[in-house]
């Protein structure tokens, strides 16, 4: 494996010249910064490219963290995200913020770049997220011991939250990747949007597990060697699924968009599917899907990101970011007061009017309870898949704007 791609040599240095060294170039003229750490699938070696006539071009985002000494805004780090993107001659902007425009790769892919200050790194939480910054990350600009500053973070003491949230974006995107046409760049989202179902169902999985590894493939290694051990029950319903992970993890760093997408995409929801609602009852216990997500989820999934695991701690918080919602929402889209009715999370409860609307393909019945679930979060006035879809895509987006993570 090389430093940024499966590929090594002279595909990392075309990488490095053609992209990396420019947004390096781009942030440093746009801000006083400490370090960059290139993160994710880049950052462990593990970089997803195709060749277009002969030459690797990153099929995924960018990931980085800039640390500096003061925390900068979301509209600074805008600016520096779309002026890198613009250095290595992309669009910049994020498919999650808009839903109803085709997809389209040069377009929508982009530098992603979160900051921490100097002086946080050594007070980081426990998350999947830091984990991978710790364990999976390089710096390739300025300081070099700054993932020193960050704490031991334990695969133990990954909130099981961290793994709903990976399986719940997951749904999301198969949503996301739906189209009544497709054209290539769509085409190719799906496939890969849907092998990462597989990927995220591995880290879900091993985090439940208390488990975990840095990378992609090594994840997969250790999730092909636990499986059958540790998840009978779900080893019973898919007992090929640690082999489906290993593939989806190989396509990961080196795709082959040369398969049925639309069967692809009808195998990892099913997968996804059950996953999803065996990570629910083993994270929450008994009872249907509706009550665990509505009712018992928004008193547990905060607490392992609250300084103090106290439970009045819980309205504030999720009342604080409704209220966020309800004021994006009412700039972007329409007044609906209806998000304000509830203290628990809008963001938690999403997935929910998702899953029943990806339901609804197989089973009718599902379409009710996703018109049912989604008037909770955004006025709509009529009942199909496509206008739902739209509006869930929408709802979801406009709650991403609030960047909590």
């Amino acid at each position: 494996m090389g430093k940024y791609t499966i590929y090594g040599g002279k595909v990392d240095e075309y990488i490095k010249k053609n992209y990396l060294n420019k947004i390096i170039n781009s942030f440093v003229k746009d801000v006083d910064i400490i370090s960059i750490i290139l993160f994710g699938g880049f950052g462990k070696g593990e970089g997803s490219v195709q060749f277009v006539k002969g030459k690797p071009v990153p099929f995924n985002d960018f990931d980085l963290y800039i640390v500096t000494k003061r925390k900068l805004s979301d509209k600074e780090l805008d600016k520096i995200s779309i002026n890198a993107s613009k250095k290595i001659g992309v669009g910049g902007l994020e498919i999650a913020y808009y839903p109803e425009e085709g997809y389209h790769a040069k377009k929508f892919f982009h530098v992603d770049v979160r900051c921490i200050p100097y002086n946080d790194l050594s007070k980081l939480m426990s998350i999947q997220r830091y984990y991978e910054l710790k364990y999976g990350g390089q710096v390739i600009y300025g300081d070099k011991n700054v993932l020193n500053r960050i704490k031991e973070i334990k695969a133990k003491n990954i909130p099981l939250s961290e793994g709903l949230r990976n399986l719940s974006n997951k749904i999301h995107t198969m949503l996301l990747g739906l189209r009544k046409s497709y054209n290539e760049d769509q085409r190719k989202a799906l496939i890969f949007w849907s092998y990462k179902c597989y990927i995220s169902i591995c880290e879900a999985l091993l985090i439940l597990d208390r488990k975990f590894a840095p990378s992609v493939l090594k994840r997969s290694k250790l999730f092909k060697k636990i499986y059958k051990k540790y998840f009978p029950d779900l080893y019973k319903k898919i007992p090929n699924l640690a082999d489906k992970v290993e593939k989806a993890s190989n396509f990961k760093v080196r795709p082959n968009f040369n398969v049925d997408y639309k069967a692809l995409w009808n195998e990892a929801f099913n997968d996804i599917s059950i996953v999803f609602e065996y990570y629910l009852h083993k994270f929450l216990g008994k009872g249907n899907i509706e009550y665990l997500i509505n009712k018992k989820l928004p008193y547990v999934y905060v607490k392992p990101y609250l300084k103090e695991k106290i439970g009045f701690n819980l309205f504030p918080l999720q009342y604080g970011l409704n209220l966020l919602y309800f004021n994006i929402l009412r700039k972007n889209d329409k007044f609906y007061v209806r998000p304000l009715l509830s203290w628990k999370d809008v963001g938690l409860r999403l997935v929910l009017p998702i899953y029943y609307l990806l339901k609804s393909l197989e089973d009718k019945a599902y379409l009710d309870k996703a018109y049912y679930e989604l008037k909770k979060f955004i006025k709509i006035d009529r009942k199909d898949f496509w206008y739902l879809r739209e509006r869930a895509l929408k709802a979801y987006g406009l709650y991403c704007e609030q960047r909590l993570l």
